[in-house]
């Protein structure tokens, strides 16, 4: 159980995308959820619940000129950096669909797809994937679910526009049913990436990510 619920609370410290374009610039008309620009460099600041101490830390995402095909989609490569340790993190859009792949370990990967920008709020899909418990591989399914679109929202201390609010849980099949055993809600700006996320079990907050500083190259 403890893994499983790890798997969900590292994600919040990897890279999920924001950028906004330089002062002289005016802003992009893609109408994505997701910019991606070589060089960028965004900035989250991660707070976990470890033993009832909050931990602190900051994230500097860089992303690079590379994709790499997963799946059989195609994924930005970012390079996610915590104090002395950087992660490669993929972000894929595919078909309207946002994603976050990562290497758990060796042996693991796990890819979440986080937004689908043509859902209406109350929609939901599901993907089939498998958690170690306790030491063996139980069956289980990513549930996301679009909760809200078009709301405003301010995110340390900065006020954001047009986001859309989805929720993931990860469910595993545990006595013959699926049981959610965490969650996480995105909020996601249009045009600027994901600005915050905040991870639950149960109905404690065990880790949030929060976008504070952003920039294009």
């Amino acid at each position: 159980m403890k893994k499983a619920i790890l798997i969900l609370t590292a994600i919040t410290t990897l890279f999920l995308g924001a950028c906004k374009k330089d002062k002289d610039n005016t802003p992009g008309d893609s109408g994505t959820y997701q910019p991606f620009t070589k060089n960028s460099v965004w900035k989250y600041r991660t707070t976990t619940q470890v033993g009832g101490v909050a931990l602190v830390d900051t994230t500097t995402n860089t992303m690079a000129d590379s994709t790499k095909t997963l799946n059989g989609r195609t994924f930005h490569i970012t390079l996610s950096t915590d104090g002395d340790d950087t992660t490669s993190v993929y972000i894929g859009l595919n078909n309207h669909v946002y994603s976050t792949f990562f290497n758990i370990d060796e042996d693991n990967a796990f890819e979440i797809a986080y937004l689908n920008d043509t859902k209406a709020a109350g929609e939901s899909w599901e993907a089939a994937t498998t958690v170690d418990i306790d030491g063996d591989e139980v069956e289980a399914k990513l549930k996301t679910t679009i909760v809200e679109k078009g709301i405003s929202k301010t995110i340390a201390d900065k006020p954001y526009s047009n986001i859309i609010h989805s929720k993931v849980e990860l469910q595993a099949k545990l006595a013959g049913t699926f049981q959610t055993i965490s969650t996480i809600d995105y909020y996601v700006a249009k045009n600027i990436g994901v600005v915050g996320t905040y991870v639950k079990v149960g109905t404690a907050e065990t880790a949030k990510s929060e976008l504070f500083s952003y920039t294009i190259k």
